[in-house]
């Protein structure tokens, strides 16, 4: 409807079952939006060189007053009358003022990529417990500052400190992924990697297996902490029959804990060590002999089927004898409470220093399985189906493990002793015929 715009009409108007629109007929293009639900809202309508109408929101009463908002309108008038879209800077003042908000890297990642992060990365706080660390004291820098020589001074001290490049590669990639996300979101212009190329490293990497008499030491050091696990409940029990105290039963199960039947697992499937952790009893099939890893729980969000020799049926058949009933959503492995396991470090480092095996740790497991898989001749992308990779790059820094594929494939190139003989003896005199025929005289 159109009215005079006064405070006694907005004041005492009232809401009804649609929304009211009151027009103003001194101030052009001034409207109040009474919606249903009594929320009374100012607006400014206009065109510009008589395209499409646009509509602007200046605010609520009664927090924007009618004379505030009159005012603001004549303003508003007055750039579109200047040929400027008004709704179009509004909209650029307000990324303006949310790029100043989170301009920081400590309060981007907080406010937006954090919250981001935690749908989308399995691993979020992980990675962002790693970005803080590394990059602390850039926590309280403007994202604009970080540009290619601030990346370098820094490379340049890590490499100094005897960080290897591929470790130095990864914390920047953790760092690239954040920034990639503001310049999604429009918070900075450039990525400041655009043009930074990444350190050159050996990208085989590090592969860490055990021989024959390395896995048997770290066998033999599993059974032994379970020996030692069983004498010690033994003096327990004598302690307490000399003092009359409730004795507890001997520990008779095929395992005293997790630990034996976890490493066994990881030895015979290769699964990382939070997959182990995520596994439950509906993802395990003994009498098909497959096991799956749910998508949501492995690194690349791929679920995959992996098939379970003798050993590990046996170790999982045993184990689930010794947890007695469960249910099909139960972890095969749980930690505190049922809930998932989060940790083994420290049973693990006592089995492996027990062992004896240096620079040996629990993720060499899948490395030591893989290494095994090649050098019994599977092929490259068998293994990578196995291990879950989405492509075969990462299987082929175990290709230099198959020698004897490598010295046959050699060898079929090779010709027979005799015929190597037989070659060189005819090359020789064809080289003497021909020096001759140059050294005789024309005729």
């Amino acid at each position: 409807m159109l009215a005079k715009i006064s405070k006694p009409l907005v004041a005492n108007i009232q809401a009804a079952s649609r929304d009211i629109i009151v027009v103003a007929t001194i101030l052009s293009g001034l409207e109040l939006r009474v919606r249903p639900s009594g929320s009374t809202t100012w607006v400014f309508r206009y065109r510009i060189d008589g395209g499409h109408q646009q509509r602007l929101r200046l605010g609520r009463f009664p927090g924007l007053s009618v004379a505030q908002a009159s005012e603001l309108a004549l303003l508003a008038a007055a750039d579109v009358s200047k040929g400027i879209d008004v709704r179009e800077r509004q909209k650029e003042a307000r990324a303006a003022a949310a790029r100043e908000r989170v301009s920081t890297v400590g309060k981007f990642i907080e406010e937006q990529y954090q919250p981001w992060a935690k749908t989308h990365l399995h691993t979020w706080e992980f990675q962002i417990r790693h970005i803080k660390t590394d990059f602390a004291t850039w926590l309280e820098k403007p994202m604009t500052s970080i540009d290619e020589p601030l990346i370098e001074k820094w490379r340049a001290e890590r490499k100094d400190a005897g960080i290897q490049p591929v470790t130095i590669n990864r914390k920047l990639q953790r760092l690239h992924a954040v920034l990639a996300k503001a310049v999604d979101r429009k918070i900075i212009l450039r990525h400041p990697f655009a043009g930074l190329k990444p350190l050159k490293c050996d990208r085989t990497g590090r592969i860490r297996f055990l021989n024959e008499e390395q896995e048997n030491q770290l066998r033999r050091s599993l059974i032994a902490r379970e020996q030692e696990h069983r004498a010690e409940r033994d003096r327990y029990i004598e302690h307490c029959r000399v003092r009359g105290m409730r004795l507890l039963a001997t520990r008779k199960e095929e395992y005293t804990d997790h630990l034996r039947p976890i490493v066994l697992l990881a030895f015979n499937t290769g699964l990382r060590r939070g997959e182990i952790f995520h596994l439950k009893w509906k993802d395990v099939n003994l009498k098909t002999k497959w096991l799956t890893v749910v998508g949501t729980t492995s690194k690349n969000r791929q679920t995959r089927q992996v098939p379970l020799n003798i050993e590990a049926i046996h170790v999982l058949e045993g184990w689930r004898r010794q947890v007695g009933k469960v249910t099909l959503a139960a972890y095969v492995f749980p930690g505190a409470g049922e809930k998932r396991l989060t940790a083994i470090t420290t049973a693990w480092r006592g089995v492996r220093e027990s062992a004896a095996l240096e620079d040996f740790h629990f993720h060499d497991l899948r490395h030591h399985f893989a290494s095994r898989l090649v050098q019994s001749g599977v092929d490259l992308n068998t293994v990578r189906e196995l291990l879950g990779h989405a492509d075969i790059t990462m299987v082929l820094r175990y290709a230099h493990l198959a020698p004897d594929g490598l010295a046959l494939a050699v060898e079929k190139v090779a010709r027979p002793a005799a015929s190597l003989e037989k070659t060189s003896l005819r090359l020789c005199g064809a080289y003497h015929e021909s020096d001759a025929s140059r050294s005789a005289p024309s005729i």
